[in-house]
């Protein structure tokens, strides 16, 4: 037990070997978790493109109990008659699938006798591949497509067909923008997203690009990614605030613990990328304030360029750097034209000549091609415009002041699985992680006022620079434009409980604390992950009336 405390106590002034086992121990286990079920590797790369009003025949081996038709869209939604037959001369009317989104598996129920199936296309649609099933939920055999000539492309990758659609196999929310342009990338093609930069879906087009494959786990496998490389940032933040190796794991663990956190990064969109670049910026941000080495602001600049050439909302990041970066200089009595131009060509110029270099480099925008200068200044124009003017109601925005108490989270995701069960994605935030990061937000006022602590002084300005800016946008916004500002709550708390340790009186709230944190992410784990659960059990998890799974 004395080994434990000595270790746990042990001052992080170098980094370690115990350090690298421990930060590598909690990565795993967080890795496993947020790669179990994360999306099949396997899914549809070939697709045929059909017009409206344009017919087509599949034929099967035998006349067979058909149960069920399940279809993959491609860029294109599809939207479809089925016609059944028994001798390919007379057909009867079966139903109709209206495909929602693009990459994602639609059914439609038949349980009729047939040879051949003729499908008839209500508008122009782009298919991937077609399954049929039994009624032993056996996969039927084609024999062939015919429209004009053979489509082998619609019954070339029978082993991607799932018997079950969800979301490991398809699509889900954002997905259908962001990941759906990180293909187009790869491909040379107009992009389909264009109201964010480039970078983002660029980083989630790598493994695309690299093993010539299109699917949920390639697609998703970056945000999850960075996902956990955020896990390490918490440990190496808590390390260098607290001084502790106990405060470094804490940081650490309570990240990866917050349902939101989990939930948020393992879907394929860009949100993960900007956080983490966010988190790496003020880490280095913190150790410029700390050496006085221009390396350090480099790096921070660096990581700075990449949060905006994500997401623009980066440049709320950049408020929070400016502050911290004069303040310092101020308080150090080191303000000077030298400093302010080193922060000019680090955090203006730079981020300016890599937004025009990365758009000059991958022009292929569906709005405007950004092969000239002047077509990247309309670019930003348009989506300035885009985003000034986003002014529709959604069913999952939320005000920026019931952001801290997870009043609302993004519906992501559900699906009712064939044996009644509800699969369901929400990014409910864990409560305990959350409600108590607001008391610590508090007490760092407090903190700040009665100790004149430096850091709790830092992490308000963070807090507040993320955060505050959201209360000037006109427009719609949702639960998600909340997760900078997590990390950065999480080190409050952190901060809080540092404390609370130190008094005997209160000591028992740190472990109340974390054994809290720890039930609400066991019990919420089907609500954040997609595990199908009995809907009675689902609906008994809703605390509030505005939290939607």
């Amino acid at each position: 037990m004395k080994k434990i405390q000595k270790y746990l106590n042990e001052s992080n002034k170098k980094w370690n070997k115990k350090d690298t086992i421990t930060i590598l121990i909690i990565l795993l286990i967080y890795g496993i978790l947020s790669f179990y079920h994360l999306g099949n590797v396997k899914s549809p790369n070939t697709f045929h493109d059909f017009q409206e009003k344009q017919e087509v025949i599949v034929e099967l081996n035998q006349e067979e109990n058909i149960n069920n038709l399940i279809s993959f869209s491609g860029f294109t939604p599809a939207n479809y008659q089925v016609y059944l037959s028994k001798d390919g001369l007379y057909y009867d009317y079966i139903g109709e699938v209206k495909g929602k989104y693009c990459f994602t598996w639609e059914e439609l129920e038949m349980k009729k006798n047939a040879k051949y199936l003729k499908i008839k296309f209500l508008e122009d649609s782009s298919l991937g591949e077609i399954g049929l099933f039994n009624k032993n939920q056996n996969q039927i055999v084609i024999k062939k497509v015919i429209g004009s000539r053979k489509i082998k492309k619609l019954y070339d990758e029978q082993d991607t067909v799932p018997f079950e659609i969800s979301n490991l196999n398809s699509m889900y929310f954002d997905e259908i923008y962001f990941a759906r342009t990180a293909y187009e990338y790869t491909k040379g093609l107009d992009t389909y997203e264009w109201t964010h930069p480039p970078l983002g879906k660029l980083i989630q087009a790598i493994p695309i690009y690299l093993t010539g494959y299109f699917s949920p786990f390639t697609y998703r496998l970056m945000s999850n990614l960075s996902g956990i490389i955020m896990i390490l940032m918490m440990y190496l933040f808590g390390r260098e605030l607290f001084h502790k190796r106990k405060y470094a794991i804490l940081s650490s663990l309570i990240l990866a613990f917050d349902t939101f956190h989990f939930a948020q990064t393992r879907i394929g969109t860009v949100d993960s990328h900007l956080v983490l670049f966010l988190m790496i910026s003020v880490y280095f941000m913190i150790l410029f304030t700390k050496k006085n080495e221009r390396k350090y602001l480099l790096l921070s600049a660096v990581f700075f360029t990449a949060m905006i050439l994500t997401k623009w909302s980066g440049l709320y990041g950049g408020l929070a750097l400016a502050i911290i970066y004069f303040y310092d200089l101020i308080k150090k009595k080191k303000l000077s034209w030298k400093w302010i131009g080193y922060g000019t060509l680090f955090f203006i110029i730079m981020p300016i000549v890599c937004c025009f270099t990365l758009y000059l480099l991958f022009p292929n925008n569906k709005v405007v091609h950004t092969n000239s200068i002047s077509k990247v200044l309309l670019q930003q124009q348009k989506m300035y415009e885009y985003h000034s003017n986003l002014d529709k109601e959604h069913a999952f925005s939320s005000k920026w002041y019931s952001w801290p108490f997870c009043y609302k989270p993004v519906w992501f995701y559900t699906h009712l699985s064939k044996d009644g069960k509800k699969g369901t994605i929400s990014t409910v935030g864990n409560i305990v992680i959350w409600w108590v990061g607001i008391i610590s937000f508090f007490y760092l006022l407090y903190d700040i006022f009665k100790k004149k602590n430096k850091n709790s002084l830092l992490l308000v300005i963070i807090i507040l620079s993320l955060w505050l800016p959201y209360a000037l946008i006109p427009r719609i916004m949702f639960l998600y434009h909340y997760f900078s500002v997590i990390p950065f709550l999480i080190l409050g708390t952190v901060k809080m409980l540092e404390d609370v340790w130190t008094n005997k009186k209160i000591k028992w709230l740190f472990y109340c604390y974390l054994i809290s944190m720890m039930i609400f992410f066991i019990v919420y784990y089907p609500i954040v992950s997609g595990k199908p659960l009995d809907i009675e059990w689902i609906d008994r998890l809703k605390l509030f009336p505005s939290w939607y799974f």
